[in-house]
């Protein structure tokens, strides 16, 4: 078996699933999943064929579902042909949740601690491709349109030589504002018995141990079949243009009995007088060292080979503890042998509920609006400073004074290199003033791939092209087209009018949306005072039914306002605020 190798490609996955209705609640007080529409499961199932992700190496096979939220669907261990997490037999939506419908399947991301509202829909993927025939396998999933200001990025990796496989998450609250925040990775696995840090199901004869190196997850709980490793006990608040990464490393085990412990390295069992052992990574030359219930010390030399069990009889040897060492005496794993309480439910510590939250509430009076007095002020306090420089970096862009918002960006910098909206804006304010930005491009792009706002700039720094026809480039957001509204929000944000009507213009080539079309007319009553025009946009915005996505921006909510006081007889606008009024009430 090689060793030494792992693929990501593409694939499709035929699946039974039950099928849902979609619907606009009559009563605003039940659109519990806004700015998403309710589902309701029904009566129905059909075979379809789903667009997968398959991360494969030789021990381990990985099925990630792009669209049904990006969530893993399978976790197969190949080296005893057993899947880790628990499939039935279809795909069956439960009338519960947010929505009103939710699918206990897979390995998913949470961004607060409950299932997302995009859980069943579309999200964004890529592969990256390998560099070499000895390179990890890597897959990305990111979503823009989350419902709320938090967008994320979250890298699959699967390594060419470990049964394992690696998470890492990247949250980003792209708004202005904080956002409620708990991220977490919630892995449904059914009946078993869970002990703080592994699972065990009998009946599968297979498990499942997470391990986190550097973050700390406070509310680990496994409840109902679920098994959910979250930042916090509770849900805190993330603040604005912050990001939390964190990683997590699952190291599934099959084939070897009744789980005596489990570990980065591996997984042990002791049953029926023989110890059996799965280890993650070849290891040869080790020493197996026994201590037993009288004080003995009993050693082996053992090579250790992920495809195969190891299996030891102990002639009535009763161990209390197994270390396994290295050849240059390095401890490499150690379990106590003794049964410990398996337990249903478990909370780690409630210390870091409300880690962000404190944080995130001296920043709540800052705005793009603020006094300049107020932002430069803010930019002495070390928990606003980089969204004083970041938001005083947005007015000079939207007064022109390209070197100043430059200037300003690079001092957000100082102080949150992690948000790629700040690299991107930086880049935009240097393109806007004839200087080279692909330092800040290239940064904002290993921050965040998949950030839609990347594709845009690649587009907005072209020639203007005055054939009419849709740009090639933007192709791909046609399956997300909710990011072509995000992109303008982001770029009438900062002011940028014309850069938001020049990418609404193009965007509307690729998909008429009603919310575009509103946008546009904001940006004209707003920047040019063309109000003929704008009153254009409003008519034909009209003629198209209400559909999502619907408006939850700060951008978009702004813009409704604005024109329901200019054409205050247009139904549809009216229609769209209700439900906007009845959120800011609650």
């Amino acid at each position: 078996m090689s060793h030494l190798s792992s693929e990501a490609f593409e694939d499709g996955l035929d699946l039974q699933i039950g099928l849902v209705e979609a619907f606009i609640p009559n009563i605003r007080s039940d659109w519990t999943g806004y700015p998403f529409p309710q589902l309701k499961p029904l009566d129905e199932q059909e075979m379809r064929t789903f667009r997968s992700i398959i991360l494969e190496n030789a021990y381990l096979r990985v099925t990630v579902l792009p669209g049904l939220g990006g969530r893993i669907i399978s976790l197969y261990d190949k080296r005893t042909g057993s899947e880790v997490l628990r499939r039935h037999p279809a795909i069956e939506p439960q009338g519960y949740g947010r929505r009103g419908t939710c699918v206990r399947e897979g390995i998913q991301l949470f961004l607060d601690g409950e299932e997302r509202l995009n859980a069943l829909g579309n999200v964004d993927t890529q592969i990256e491709l390998a560099t070499d025939e000895d390179a990890d396998a890597i897959a990305w999933v990111a979503e823009t349109f989350t419902g709320t200001g938090l967008s994320f990025h979250l890298k699959i990796c699967l390594p060419s030589d470990r049964a394992e496989l690696r998470l890492e998450a990247r949250v980003f609250n792209r708004s202005l504002q904080p956002e409620n925040y708990n991220g977490a990775i919630s892995a449904y696995l059914g009946d078993g018995t869970f002990d703080g840090s592994a699972f065990y199901s009998r009946e599968r004869n297979a498990g499942l141990a997470i391990f986190c190196d550097e973050r700390p997850f406070d509310g680990i709980a496994y409840q109902d079949g679920s098994l959910k490793y979250a930042r916090f006990a509770k849900n805190g608040r993330l603040a604005a243009r912050q990001v939390d990464n964190w990683s997590l490393v699952l190291v599934p085990f099959s084939g070897i009995g009744i789980l005596t412990g489990a570990g980065r390295e591996g997984a042990v069992s002791i049953e029926s007088g023989e110890l059996t052992m799965q280890c993650t990574q070849q290891r040869l030359g080790h020493k197996l060292l026994l201590l037993t219930e009288e004080g003995q010390t009993v050693e082996a030399k053992v090579d250790l080979y992920p495809e195969n069990l190891l299996k030891i009889p102990l002639g009535g040897l009763n161990p209390r503890s197994l270390v396994l060492r290295d050849p240059g005496k390095n401890e490499v794993l150690r379990f106590d042998t003794v049964p410990r309480p398996w337990v249903q439910q478990l909370e780690v510590s409630k210390a870091g509920a409300n880690l962000l939250s404190d944080f995130s509430a001296t920043v709540d009076s800052l705005s793009i609006r603020s006094p300049a007095l107020d932002l430069q002020r803010g930019t002495f306090d070390l928990s606003t400073r980089h969204l004083a420089h970041t938001l005083l970096g947005m007015r000079a862009l939207a007064e022109k004074r390209y070197r100043e918002a430059s200037e300003s960006f690079e001092q957000a910098h100082m102080y949150n290199a992690d948000d790629p909206l700040a690299w991107w804006t930086k880049a935009v304010a240097l393109r806007l003033s004839e200087e080279d930005n692909q330092a800040e491009l290239l940064n904002a792009h290993y921050l965040a791939p998949l950030e839609p706002a990347l594709r845009a700039e690649s587009f907005l720094s072209q020639p203007i092209d005055l054939d009419g026809k849709p740009n090639p480039l933007l192709e791909p957001l046609e399956e997300s087209p909710e990011e072509f509204i995000d992109v303008a929000c982001l770029l009438i944000e900062c002011g940028l009018y014309d850069q938001a009507s020049r990418w609404i213009d193009e965007a509307i080539r690729h998909r008429d949306l009603p919310m575009l079309r509103y946008l546009m007319a904001y940006c004209l009553k707003t920047a040019t005072r063309l109000d003929a025009e704008a009153s254009d946009q409003v008519r034909l915005a009209a003629e198209s039914p209400i559909a999502p996505p619907f408006p939850f921006r700060t951008v978009e909510i702004e813009a409704i306002r604005s024109l329901l006081t200019a054409f205050p007889d247009d139904q549809k606008l009216k229609d769209l605020m209700a439900p906007l009024d009845y959120k800011g009430s609650r």
